[in-house]
């Protein structure tokens, strides 16, 4: 009997404590859908969505993202992604295609498109506001194989 009251108390100790049971943490950052147009290339190594707090002004600075998502999905016309990032504003969330084979430097980059509120892949880079505990939902995008640009082309189109 000592055994089971020994177990018993902690027991009740937590239970009375834990009045709202267990919650869940709440997601913060961005997700949606990305189309592709084009066909992807057997050179694929991933494709991915990277989120830039400020628009990179060199090459090298194409490496410094302040988040990159998981490795999309490529065997349908589109495919969700999900994107946690800090609370902030972020300035370029573009899709980024690695060639396979390769090291990751700017040279074995292309990017697809970038999150727009235009019609079109590379239209002007939309901001983004990540508030604390807040997911934006419906940032879809559209990466573009048969027009992906380089680091270099990027980077003049974004300026």
């Amino acid at each position: 009997m000592k055994k089971f009251t020994f177990l018993i108390i902690p027991a009740l100790a937590v239970l009375l404590t834990c009045d709202e049971g267990l919650q869940p943490v709440p997601f913060q950052g961005v997700s949606g859908q990305v189309a592709f147009l084009g066909e992807v290339p057997d050179s694929t190594d991933w494709v991915r969505v990277a989120a830039f707090a400020d628009l990179p002004q060199t090459e090298i600075d194409l490496l410094g993202f302040s988040a990159i998502s998981n490795e999309l999905l490529l065997q349908s016309d589109y495919t969700p992604y999900v994107l946690g990032l800090d609370t902030g504003v972020y300035r370029w969330l573009p899709i980024v295609w690695k060639r396979s084979g390769v090291a990751l430097t700017p040279d074995a980059l292309r990017i697809l498109g970038w999150y727009t509120d235009g019609a079109e892949p590379f239209d002007a880079p939309q901001t983004l506001l990540v508030s604390e505990d807040t997911e934006r939902p419906d940032a879809d995008m559209i990466a573009d194989f048969e027009n992906a640009l380089t680091v270099e082309e990027a980077l003049e189109a974004i300026k």
